[in-house]
Formats: C-alpha cells, sequence, structure tokens
C-alpha cells in the first residue's frame, strides 16, 4: 500500500510539476497541522449546528493542513528561479516554442511604457506553437505595457507576419525584424484612434 502512495505522488507530482518529494520538515509540518486540524474539528463538531458549519470547518481544516505544502511550494519555485541566469530567465518560455527572444528586440523602444498593445501572428508562421506564443513573448518583452485583446483599442499593434493595417488603421509603421527564414517579418504599427 505504502509502495502504491509512493507511486500516486510520483504521478501527481509529474502532473502538476512539482519536485518527487516533500522535505521532512515540510511533511511533518502538514501531519501535525493536520492533526491539529482534525482535533479541533472533533472537539468543536457538537457546537456546530448546522451542515454548513460542519462543511466550512472540515474545509478550513483541510486548508490549514495544506498551508506547509504551498509554503514549500512556493519556496522551491522561488529557489529555482533565483538561480536562474539572465539569459536563462529569458528565454524561459518563447525558446520551447521554437521562439527567440530576440524577434521583439527593437520593440521596447518604439512602444512607450504606458502605451497599450495587441499582438497578431499570421497564420503565414509555420510552427502553430510559435504562432501561440508570440503574445507571450510580447508580454515578457513588453513588460509593464498593458497588452489589449482587440488591435483596434491598442495604442500599438505588434504584428509577425501581417501588416499592421490588416488588422487596425495605422498612422505609422516600423519593421522591427526582416523576414529570416521561414520567420516572417515583425511590424509594429501606431494605431490612429
Amino acid at each position: 500500500m505504502l509502495l502504491d502512495g509512493r507511486r500516486w505522488f510520483s504521478r501527481l507530482s509529474a502532473l502538476l510539476g512539482v519536485p518527487k518529494s516533500l522535505d521532512p520538515i515540510v511533511l511533518a509540518a502538514a501531519v501535525g497541522l493536520s492533526l491539529c486540524a482534525l482535533g479541533l474539528v472533533l472537539r468543536f463538531w457538537r457546537r456546530l449546528t448546522t451542515g454548513s458549519e460542519r462543511v466550512a470547518s472540515v474545509a478550513l481544516a483541510v486548508a490549514v493542513a495544506f498551508v506547509p505544502v504551498c509554503g514549500w511550494r512556493i519556496i522551491e519555485d522561488l529557489k529555482h528561479t533565483r538561480a536562474m541566469t539572465p539569459y536563462d530567465r529569458s528565454v524561459a518560455g518563447p525558446v520551447q516554442a521554437y521562439l527567440q527572444p530576440y524577434l521583439l528586440d527593437g520593440v521596447g523602444r518604439i512602444v512607450p511604457q504606458n502605451a497599450t498593445y495587441a499582438t497578431v501572428a499570421s497564420q503565414d508562421v509555420r510552427y502553430a506553437s510559435a504562432r501561440a506564443a508570440f503574445a507571450s513573448l510580447a508580454l515578457q518583452s513588453l513588460f509593464p505595457r498593458r497588452s489589449v485583446a482587440d488591435p483596434r483599442d491598442a495604442d500599438y499593434v505588434v504584428t509577425w507576419g501581417v501588416r499592421p493595417s490588416a488588422v487596425a488603421p495605422e498612422r505609422r509603421v516600423w519593421r522591427v525584424r526582416a523576414r529570416s527564414g521561414p520567420y516572417p517579418a515583425v511590424y509594429v504599427g501606431e494605431v490612429v484612434k
């Protein structure tokens, strides 16, 4: 039975993307808080008159029991991300979708920090995962600028393989990156308001 529990935890860890083992201290804290929460629920069970009060108390006990696990998970994430080099941070998401971060290098100099922007990727981009990741790359590259869904509502539109005039009325257009191999050109257009 214990072996099945380990296999279940290993599968759950793989699904959630968490490390395969908890620190013994975190595990002991989770078990200790679980027992304390269960003891408190049992102690006051008779005073809880309605079913909803009982359900709420059990839910609170379960939530309290998961505090150390959640805290441990946040600390592990912080350890991992703080250990990353600047290059690792810059390519953490886009490279996995065959999207190079330098694709939007010049965009930050064009779009003011207080401006909004929208992104559009053309179907001419061969890789569906790269097309899907283009908005995430822009979000990462243009932070803290605010992204909007509709290009006509944005101050600027960042397009990949599409002329900005095809998606919103433009005042001015910049070609940030020329076509390169299978990747089409990247444009930034200032939207007419």
